[in-house]
C-alpha cells in the first residue's frame, strides 16, 4: 500500500512536470515502463535514465512515434539485466518492436504480450525463460519475427504458432522443446528462416514443409530427426542455408541439392548418411561452407568443388571417401579450411603455385596418400595447423628448404606414422614465435604454442637445433624413427621447455643433458629405446609439474632417483632395462607420490627388499577391477590377482622377481 501511494504521487507530480502525460493513455504507458524497471535487476544502471526528471521518450531503449508520443519500441537488449518481464508491457498497445535479449532475464514469458496486436518483432533470445511457450501469442498476426532462442524453455512447440501468417523469421533454437515438429507449421508461408537447433526434437522431417517456398535458411540441426532427408529440401528454389547436422538422419543425401545456385551454407554433420555427395553442391558458386564431417559418405570428392571458388571452409574428415585429392582445390582463392581427415583418399598431393592462399588448416591426416611431401605447403603465407599424420608420404620435396621456405606461419605440424625419410635438417623448422598478441579476421589472437610431431618415420641424422629457436614449442616429438647422436643442451637448458617431449625409440647417444632451468614446466619426458648413458640428471627435480618420466631401456648407469620424491605430480616412472643400482629405502613414506600409478623397476641391479611401507601414500595405485585391467593392457607392469582393490607388482630385486601384493 505504501508503494502505490509513492507511485501515485510521483505521477501526480509528473502531470506537472511533462504536460504530455495529461493524457490517460500516455501515463498508462509510462506506469507500465516503470512496471518494467521495477521488476529488473540492473546492476550496471544501464536503466540510470528510467526516472522523474525527463520525458519517457528520452529514456534508454525507448522510441516514441514523433507526434503521438506513443511508445514504438522497447530495446533493452545486451544490458546484462536480471528479474523477470513484466506483464505490464502489455499496456504499450502501440508497440512494434520488444527486445531484451542478451540479458538474464528468468521465469515465464507473460501470456499477456499477446495483446500487443501491433507487435512485429518479438526478441527475447538468449536469457534464462523458462516454462512452456504460451500459445496465446498466436494472437499477434502482425508478427514478422519471434526470437526465443537460447533459454529454458520446454514442452512441445505449439502448432498454434501456425496462425502467425505474417511470420518471416522463427527463432525457436536451445532451448529444451521435445516432441516432433508440428507439420502445422507449413502454412507459414511467409517463412523465410526457420531455426529450432539444439532441442529435443525427434521424429522425420514432415513432408507438407515443402510448401515454403520462400525458406531461405533451414537450421534442425542438434536434435533426434531421424529417416531420409526428403527430396524436396533438394528442390527449395531460395535455400541459402541448411543445417540438418547432429542428427540421426539416413538415406542418400538429395542428389539436386544446390541446383537452384544460391546455397551458401551446407551442414549435415554427425548423422548416418551414405552414398555419394551431390554434384551441384557450388552450382551457383556461391556455396562458402561445406560440412559434412562424421557420416557414411563414400565415392570421390566431387571435381566441381575444385572450381568453387566462393568456398572458404570444406569439412569432410571421418567419412569413406576414396579416390584422389582434385586437382585445383587448393588453389582456390577463399579457402581458409580443409578437413578430409579419416577417410579413404588415396594419390598424390596435386601441383600448386598460387602465393596469395588463404588457407589457414590443413588436415588430411588418416588416408592413403603418398609419394612427396610438396615443398609449396610451406609457401602458404597463412597456413597455421598442418596434419598429414597417419598417411604413405615416402619422400621430401628437394625444394622444401630454399629461400622461399624459409620462414614459415605454422605452429602445428603432425607427420608422424608416415614413411618419410632423409635428414629431419631438410624440413623447414624456421618456426616463428608468437609471442605477443595480434588480430586474425577480427580476433585478437593470444601469444601460441606449438606441436611438432615426426614420430613413427624413417628419418636419420641428428636432432636440428633449429628446434630450439622455437621458443614457444610445448610438444615435440621424435619418436621412434632412426636419429643420432647427442639430444641438444640447447632443447633442454632453454628458459621454457617443451611440456612434453619424446625423443624414444631412436639411436641417440651421450648423456642426458643436466641442465633443466628453475620453473620448467616439462611435464612429460620420454628418453626411453636409445642407447643414452651417464648419470640421470639431478636438474629434474626442477620441473615440478613433471607426470610422467620414462627412460627405460638405455645405458643410465645411477642410483635410484630420490631428489625427485617431492614431485607430487608424478604418475609414471620406467625406470627398466638400464643400469641401475643399490637400495631404493630413500623415500619418504607419508608424502612421496600421491599420484603414482605406474612403476617399472625391472630388469636393473637394484638390491635388498621392495619398501612396503611406501604403499599407504600410493593411494592412485589401487583402483577397481576395470581401471587395474586397463593399466595391464597399456602397460604390462601390473597383473590383477583375481581379488577386487589386489594388484600385484613384479620388480627386478637382487636378481630375483618378487611379487608384492596391495590391498
Amino acid at each position: 500500500m505504501k508503494m502505490q501511494f509513492l507511485l501515485s504521487l510521483l505521477l501526480l507530480c509528473l502531470l506537472h512536470v511533462h504536460p504530455t502525460l495529461s493524457g490517460g493513455y500516455l501515463l498508462l504507458e509510462y506506469r507500465a515502463l516503470l512496471s518494467v524497471k521495477s521488476s529488473i535487476n540492473d546492476p550496471q544502471s544501464a536503466l540510470s535514465t528510467w526516472n522523474a526528471s525527463t520525458s519517457h521518450c528520452n529514456w534508454t531503449g525507448i522510441t516514441c512515434h514523433p507526434s503521438s508520443r506513443r511508445v514504438t519500441v522497447v530495446d533493452i537488449s545486451n544490458l546484462q539485466l536480471s528479474g523477470t518481464l513484466s506483464s505490464n508491457l502489455s499496456d504499450l498497445r502501440f508497440l512494434s518492436e520488444l527486445s531484451v535479449a542478451g540479458n538474464n532475464l528468468s521465469g515465464a514469458i507473460p501470456a499477456e504480450l499477446s495483446s500487443l496486436s501491433a507487435l512485429r518483432v518479438l526478441d527475447l533470445s538468449h536469457n534464462s525463460f523458462n516454462g512452456t511457450f504460451p500459445s496465446q501469442l498466436s494472437h499477434l498476426r502482425f508478427l514478422s519475427e519471434l526470437s526465443v532462442a537460447g533459454n529454458d524453455l520446454s514442452g512441445a512447440i505449439p502448432a498454434e504458432l501456425s496462425s502467425l501468417s505474417a511470420l518471416r523469421i522463427l527463432d525457436l533454437s536451445y532451448n529444451s522443446f521435445n516432441g516432433t515438429f508440428p507439420s502445422q507449421l507449413s502454412h507459414l508461408r511467409f517463412l523465410s528462416e526457420l531455426s529450432v537447433a539444439g532441442n529435443d526434437l525427434s521424429g522425420a522431417i514432415p513432408a507438407e514443409l515443402s510448401s515454403l517456398s520462400a525458406l531461405r535458411v533451414l537450421d534442425l540441426s542438434y536434435n533426434s530427426f531421424h529417416g531420409a532427408i526428403p527430396e524436396f529440401i533438394g528442390d527449395m528454389p531460395e535455400l541459402e542455408e541448411l543445417q540438418l547436422g547432429e542428427n540421426k538422419f539416413t538415406g542418400i543425401i538429395p542428389q539436386r541439392l544446390g541446383k537452384n545456385g544460391k546455397l551458401q551454407l551446407l551442414d549435415l554433420s554427425s548423422n548416418n548418411l551414405p552414398g555419394t555427395l551431390p554434384p551441384h553442391m557450388c552450382f551457383g558458386n556461391r556455396l562458402e561452407i561445406l560440412n559434412t564431417e562424421e557420416n557414411l559418405l563414400v565415392g570421390p570428392i566431387p571435381d566441381s568443388l575444385g572450381r568453387c571458388e566462393s568456398l572458404s571452409e570444406i569439412r569432410m574428415g571421418r567419412n569413406f571417401l576414396n579416390g584422389s585429392l582434385p586437382r585445383d582445390l587448393f588453389g582456390l582463392p577463399n579457402l581458409t579450411d580443409v578437413m578430409l581427415q579419416n577417410n579413404r583418399l588415396a594419390g598424390k598431393f596435386p601441383i600448386f603455385s598460387r602465393n596469395d592462399s588463404k588457407l589457414w588448416t590443413l588436415d588430411i591426416s588418416d588416408n592413403n596418400i603418398h609419394g612427396e611431401l610438396p615443398s609449396w605447403i610451406w609457401r602458404l603465407p597463412y597456413l597455421e595447423i598442418l596434419n598429414l599424420s597417419h598417411n604413405c608420404l615416402e619422400t621430401l620435396d628437394e625444394n622444401l628448404n630454399s629461400p622461399n621456405t624459409s620462414k614459415s606461419w605454422l605452429r602445428i605440424v603432425d607427420l608422424q606414422s608416415n614413411q618419410l625419410q632423409g635428414q629431419l635438417s631438410n624440413l623447414p623448422l624456421h618456426f616463428q614465435d608468437f609471442n605477443y598478441y595480434r588480430w586474425y579476421n577480427g580476433l585478437l589472437l593470444p601469444p601460441l604454442t606449438f606441436f611438432f610431431s615426426v614420430s613413427r618415420n624413417k628419418f636419420d641424422g641428428t636432432i636440428p637445433t633449429s628446434l630450439c629457436n622455437a621458443t614457444l614449442l610445448d610438444v615435440l616429438d621424435l619418436s621412434h624413427n632412426r636419429l643420432t647422436g647427442a639430444i641438444p643442451r640447447c632443447l633442454i637448458e632453454r628458459s621454457r621447455v617443451p611440456s612434453v617431449m619424446d625423443l624414444g625409440g631412436n639411436n641417440l647417444t651421450g648423456i642426458i643433458p643436466d641442465s633443466f632451468p628453475f620453473n620448467c614446466d616439462l611435464q612429460t619426458l620420454v628418453l626411453s629405446g636409445n642407447q643414452l648413458e651417464g648419470e640421470l640428471p639431478q636438474s629434474l627435480a626442477r620441473c615440478i609439474a613433471l607426470g610422467v618420466l620414462d627412460i627405460g631401456n638405455n645405458l643410465i648407469q645411477d642410483t635410484f632417483p630420490c631428489y625427485l620424491k617431492n614431485i607430487d605430480t608424478l604418475q609414471v616412472l620406467i625406470l627398466r632395462s638400464n643400469q641401475f643400482y643399490g637400495s631404493i629405502n630413500c623415500l619418504d613414506a607419508d608424502t612421496t607420490w600421491p599420484n603414482l600409478q605406474i612403476l617399472d623397476l625391472a630388469s636393473n641391479h637394484f638390491v635388498g627388499k621392495f619398501p612396503i611401507r611406501y604403499f599407504p601414500s600410493w593411494k592412485a595405485m589401487i583402483g577397481t577391477e576395470k581401471g587395474a585391467e586397463r593399466i595391464v593392457a597399456s602397460r604390462g607392469i601390473f597383473k590383477y590377482s583375481g581379488t577386487k582393490f589386489m594388484l600385484k607388482l613384479f620388480f627386478n630385486i637382487g636378481g630375483s622377481i618378487y611379487p608384492i601384493k596391495l590391498g
